[in-house]
């Protein structure tokens, strides 16, 4: 997947604006029902301005299974200990999320997540969930407005990329609603925006017909080299910004893909013939 810098610091900006929050539950128990979810995880509640929220309607919900906080910062998570101690159900783990074995998260599935992500982790953290689309069907995300618009853009656009593209080929991507400044205590200096996001049933870009476990391995560890490899120069000719003799400038040429074109100006079908290309290659020579 596109790598991302991890950071530890802890937000200092927490929601007030009663019109988001009750958005952002209402969201998340439809996500709920819909899916025939048996858990929530929340990650980072902070003072809980979502959580109580969450809290009141998952009690009400008795065929839910596990209401799960992971919280990093000691204080708080030691608040919310006390919190659950009132409704069944409901776990506390102190620690960042990031070093959080999946396997815990993950005993109850499928699973819905929401969270007010940190702004310094939330790529990460996002990532992270992201590559268990067939567990986690769905997930209620607040970002910087930012990185939210890298989620949901489209081919031809500046915020197009390789987190892009590796976001939507599992997850579709929808914006639930702008999030101000004002929102928050104390306001930061850059807007948010909340998205939802629903597991795809099928990927978009995967191999033609049935595949070993083997090869679909493969497939997935060429797929993210090759989306972070053209965007690394995303202004450059895809001819000028590829390693000269590599094997994806090879299978450029074998997917008749015009060299002049940028990548952040590929279609859905063009990154598919690139692909099948690279995967012809490889797959091949590895195991030959």
């Amino acid at each position: 997947m596109p790598t991302s810098r991890r950071r530890r610091a802890f937000g200092q900006h927490f929601l007030k604006d009663e019109k988001v929050i009750s958005t952002i539950v209402r969201t998340t128990f439809e996500c709920i029902s819909e899916t025939g979810a048996r858990a929530v995880l929340e990650i980072g509640p902070g003072k809980g301005a979502i959580t109580r929220a969450l809290l009141e309607e998952f009690a009400a919900r008795p065929n839910l299974e596990r209401f799960l906080i992971v919280e990093k910062d000691a204080r708080l998570a030691d608040e919310w200990v006390e919190q659950g101690k009132k409704i069944p159900r409901v776990e506390v783990i102190t620690a960042d999320f990031l070093d959080v074995e999946s396997s815990i998260y993950l005993s109850t599935e499928p699973l819905v997540v929401v969270s007010n992500l940190p702004y310094s982790a939330g790529t990460a953290i996002l990532q992270e969930l992201a590559t268990h689309p067939t567990l986690i069907p769905s997930m209620v995300l607040m970002f910087q407005a930012e990185v939210a618009a890298r989620l949901r853009a489209t081919p031809g656009e500046k915020a197009w990329g390789s987190l892009s593209l590796w976001m939507q080929n599992l997850w579709d991507i929808k914006k639930l609603l702008s999030v101000p400044p004002s929102a928050f205590i104390p306001p930061p200096d850059v807007n948010s925006e909340v998205v939802v996001l629903h597991a795809r049933k099928a990927r978009k870009i995967k191999p033609a017909g049935a595949v070993s476990a083997e090869e679909l391995a493969h497939w997935d560890t060429q797929w993210e080299k090759l989306i972070r490899i053209p965007f690394l120069h995303r202004r450059k000719m895809l001819r000028s910004g590829l390693p000269k003799g590599s094997v994806w400038k090879e299978a450029l040429e074998n997917a008749g893909i015009d060299g002049t074109r940028r990548a952040e100006d590929l279609e859905w079908s063009d990154w598919q013939n690139w692909m099948n290309a690279l995967h012809s290659l490889t797959f091949k020579f590895n195991h030959s």
